[in-house]
């Protein structure tokens, strides 16, 4: 009997809390334990999502790597932009990007007093001393490109110290789903357009075991 939606969306949102985003070494009867089945009921259910091309298993010795494949992460992803578009009111990008350490110099413009008292008015949150650097893959690039015409919030420059220090356009964002946080188009940067930078009320790497290389996505909110 094939499975409903509802289950579809249950099973694979439970396999991806329990690591499968990366891959997560599971017995069914463990699978089974955790979600309240049987070892036969989770094991069918698992096959199904194979069928259905959701899911992958490596094996080898030991229990199998549990994987979500890209149809079942675009599966919750296309649930989460819907709930984030009710419950947010506006419509959710998604970028990707890869962690990279940049210049250095993020902790310092965050600190400024000047751009820092606007964040925490206009953000309702005062950011970790530093950003998060991304770079973007191409579609998120193309996304970038369309956040720059949109209207988001508006961080205005000052002068500080006989220097003047340029405006910043803002747009409220969830990094790995579960951090809130902003990201930052920069009217004055070192970096090209396939950067993002990120900002949040804590330290995004130590937060999320973040390390150069590891791929996050951003889901942003395109409503001020």
């Amino acid at each position: 009997m094939r499975m409903r939606l509802g289950e579809v969306l249950y099973l694979l949102y439970h396999i991806a809390k329990l690591g499968g985003l990366r891959g997560v070494r599971l017995t069914t009867a463990e699978l089974g334990k955790m979600l309240g089945f049987s070892q036969q009921t989770a094991s069918r259910k698992l096959r199904e999502l194979e069928r259905m091309g959701y899911v992958r298993r490596e094996r080898g010795e030991g229990a199998p790597v549990l994987f979500l494949t890209e149809r079942g992460v675009e599966v919750l992803r296309a649930v989460y932009y819907e709930l984030g578009r009710l419950l947010e009111g506006g419509e959710l990008m998604v970028l990707r990007g890869k962690v990279f350490t940049g210049f250095g110099e993020g902790a310092y413009y965050v600190s400024l007093p000047g751009y820092r008292r606007q964040f925490v008015e206009r953000l309702g949150f005062e950011p970790y001393p530093g950003t998060l650097n991304l770079r973007l893959d191409r579609e998120s690039l193309r996304l970038r490109r369309k956040l720059e015409l949109m209207e988001g919030i508006v961080i205005d420059g000052f002068t500080h110290g006989g220097r003047r220090y340029g405006a910043v356009k803002c747009f409220r964002a969830r990094v790995e789903g579960r951090v809130r946080g902003a990201v930052l188009l920069i009217e004055r940067t070192h970096y090209g357009p396939d950067v993002l930078e990120v900002i949040a009320p804590v330290n995004l790497r130590e937060a999320l075991g973040l390390r150069d290389g590891d791929w996050v996505s951003v889901s942003v909110c395109t409503n001020p």
